[in-house]
């Protein structure tokens, strides 16, 4: 626990929003926001702690929390979503405890209705195919159950860059906030388009170096990388017997 501690850290934008909210009234305002947003983060904490893996980095934004996580790129894709899935099911947790609280009478109506409003906002705008949100991470995760590595990732940028235009005119004359979230979004999609060569090469060589579960075998009439997806174990043909993956992926990192 103190190690997670210690890997918690505020980003400067949210030093100088709290310092607004202290000059101008807000302060349960702010205070309900980020409330919402360590809860949020302690769930895909108690998934990633679940699944061993471990934390680089947790920082907090003014519109969010960033959980950094140091897994491979071939974890399985029932993690995968656990993980994802985290935030919000803390989340509704958390509102559970809200409603037991202004039923006690320990807060106030105005405080659960402000409280209601900030936990939908950040639910609905988590669960958003864009990256790096956790819908997007869902949705990669649906589609790696069905296309290959290389299909998905591709599928993935392309619906993110979607949502974010169709986010971006929806929000474009809205507040400050919102564009820091924005320049935030199109930052981390145009960060993942930037390497997706490097994570593609990064899944192959994690399976040639590394042994993962699989629930799926696939036979292939040809060798193609593009072929390669999560949970999935691949034979190709090649003149006259089946090449496990392996084989061909060593035979792909000798030339």
């Amino acid at each position: 626990m103190k190690n997670i501690k210690a890997k918690f850290k505020i980003n400067s934008f949210t030093y100088l929003l709290i310092l607004t909210s202290l000059m101008t009234g807000f302060i349960k305002n702010i205070a309900l926001i980020l409330l919402i947003i360590i809860v949020h983060e302690c769930g895909h904490i108690f998934f990633i702690r679940k699944y061993e893996y471990s934390i680089e980095s947790v920082e907090i934004f003014p519109f969010g929390g960033i959980t950094k996580v140091n897994k491979p790129i071939n974890t399985p894709i029932k993690q995968e979503m656990w993980i994802a899935l985290g935030g919000v099911l803390f989340q509704i947790l958390l509102f559970f405890v809200f409603k037991l609280l202004v039923n006690v009478g320990f807060i106030r109506e105005t405080t659960y209705i402000l409280f209601q409003t900030y936990n939908k906002s950040i639910f609905f705008f988590n669960l958003l195919p864009m990256i790096p949100l956790d819908g997007s991470i869902l949705f990669h995760s649906i589609l790696e159950y069905f296309f290959s590595y290389h299909k998905a990732y591709h599928a993935y940028l392309v619906i993110s860059v979607m949502a974010f235009l169709f986010f971006f005119l929806s929000q474009i004359k809205n507040s400050f906030n919102n564009y820091m979230i924005l320049t935030f979004l199109i930052f981390r999609i145009y960060e993942a388009y930037k390497k997706r060569k490097y994570y593609e090469n990064k899944f192959y060589l994690e399976r040639f170096l590394h042994e993962y579960p699989y629930i799926k075998i696939e036979s292939h009439s040809y060798p193609d990388l593009h072929k390669l997806k999560k949970d999935t174990l691949h034979f190709f043909w090649k003149k006259d017997r089946y090449l496990h993956e392996k084989e061909f992926l060593k035979s792909y990192y000798s030339k």
